[in-house]
């Protein structure tokens, strides 16, 4: 008999942590963080201390009170004792925050798996966020490419790469117990560029007759939505770029590099130059160890580096950090971008705003092409006011053009009959009923509930 308790994912998007029990085998997939956590308790600057490690998020239930799975320091002011940790291993699916947030809780001694570009991924935004990006210290972390196979105890975990809105994404292809597979997806779509990987995952799960499959539905909605593609965004950038009598600004998350790979295309074939930060610049450079094929900052002839102004106000080496200074040859400022605005593409974001003032854009076009949530949610309103602030202060025309790193609906429902599991689990999702529609044995699971299979 398979156990699984949900204590993420459940009825929320994001926030997996998920324990998977087999006979005397225990183990996690996936130990993130969810998006609003702790949003009913904690507001701007009232927040838990984080030298005090789980306390108050014991207090408010936000962390399962689990013994025997965290950290000396993390306990240190709660009424656990700590105690040897009886979990053998953690399986993460991929770098986001809703999927390994609270991995700095664990015991150091749990293992961790994960892929090689995760790993990868986590360490590079280490070195530019230490304050906000820090998974702990783990003294046994193995890193796996698609089709490697890790037995623990009776059970064998099979990692196949998936499409996502970022490299290094994963699902695992589980030999449980009793001739018993199960599917864990990850988070996948089937609309980018990486599509194989995730017919590759379906087939090779499909393979397995699954008894249960544990399937994400983040866009699982009662009403269908347009599904948009990459390769729509990129022919929609590049229209806008062509379009285009001045500067281009382009705003997406750095380490979707599906959408650098858009924007840099639609750039070059435009004719324009594309303008990235020093911290995109180190991302490119850090992952192409693993991505061969991305440009190389330093040298490439449709890159430049911006050079924000700094201490000196000349642009002097000792201005900047010392990863940024290789960049240096390859740098470009406010100047020239004032004087040539129709010749480039600038990467931007909200809190780069200020660069406006010395760019001093004229007939400009933004580029939003990151979660609607931001320019939909009620809670980024007031974030969202002063943006729109200051592209009418420029008079600088917004675009809006993006596609999810989420499968829509139809593909979520071509997965499930093409892999046919016996049972299905929605996960990840905050409609688990509308997969009732598709699959005719379905499990919803609660919060803090457990399921036996």
């Amino acid at each position: 008999m398979t156990r699984f308790t949900f204590y993420g994912g459940a009825g929320e998007i994001g926030g997996n942590k998920i324990l998977l029990e087999d006979k005397d085998a225990r183990v996690y997939l996936d130990f993130g963080q969810s998006f609003n956590f702790g949003s009913d308790y904690f507001y701007d600057f009232l927040q838990p201390r984080s030298v005090n490690g789980l306390e108050c998020l014991f207090e408010f239930d936000l962390v399962p009170r689990v013994q025997r799975l965290y950290n000396p320091g993390s306990l240190r002011f709660t009424n656990i004792a700590y105690e040897k940790p009886d979990v053998d291993a953690v399986f993460i699916s991929h770098h986001h925050s809703d999927h390994v947030g609270h991995l700095g809780f664990l015991d150091e001694d749990i293992p961790l798996y994960m892929g090689h570009a995760t790993q990868k991924i986590i360490e590079t935004y280490g070195d530019l966020y230490r304050d906000l990006v820090d998974i702990g210290v783990h003294n046994n972390v193995g890193t796996f490419r698609s089709g490697d196979k890790i037995e623990l105890k009776h059970m064998l975990f099979r990692p196949v790469h998936v499409e996502h809105s970022t490299p290094g994404a994963y699902g695992y292809v589980i030999e449980a117990a009793d001739d018993q597979n199960i599917v864990f997806t990850g988070d996948f779509r089937r609309h980018g560029p990486k599509q194989e990987y995730t017919d590759e995952f379906i087939r090779e799960a499909a393979k397995a007759h699954p008894c249960c499959m544990l399937c994400e539905g983040t866009r699982m909605t009662p009403d269908p939505e347009t599904q948009y593609s990459e390769s729509q965004v990129y022919e929609k950038v590049k229209g806008i770029i062509q379009d285009s009598k001045g500067l281009v600004f382009a705003n997406f998350a750095m380490i979707n590099i599906d959408r650098f790979n858009s924007f840099y295309k639609a750039a070059e074939e435009c004719g324009r130059t594309f303008v990235i930060d020093t911290k995109m610049a180190y991302i490119l450079d850090s992952l192409r160890e693993k991505i061969p094929d991305l440009p190389d900052p330093r040298t490439d002839e449709n890159l430049k580096i911006y050079f924000r102004l700094a201490k000196s106000c000349r642009f002097c080496d000792k201005d900047y950090y010392v990863y940024e200074r290789k960049y240096l040859p390859n740098m470009v400022t406010y100047k020239e971008l004032n004087n040539a605005q129709k010749e480039y593409v600038l990467l931007t974001n909200f809190n780069k705003l200020m660069e406006l003032v010395y760019i001093q854009p004229r007939n400009a076009d933004y580029i939003y092409s990151s979660s609607e949530h931001f320019l939909e949610g009620e809670d980024n309103e007031d974030m969202r006011t002063v943006l729109y602030n200051w592209l009418s202060h420029f008079k600088i025309k917004l675009h809006k053009t993006h596609c999810s790193g989420h499968a829509g609906k139809a593909d979520l429902e071509y997965a499930i009959k093409k892999i046919k599991p016996d049972v299905l689990i929605p996960i990840h999702t905050q409609n688990p009923e509308e997969f009732r529609k598709i699959h005719e044995n379905v499990i919803v699971p609660d919060k803090w509930g457990s399921i036996e299979i």
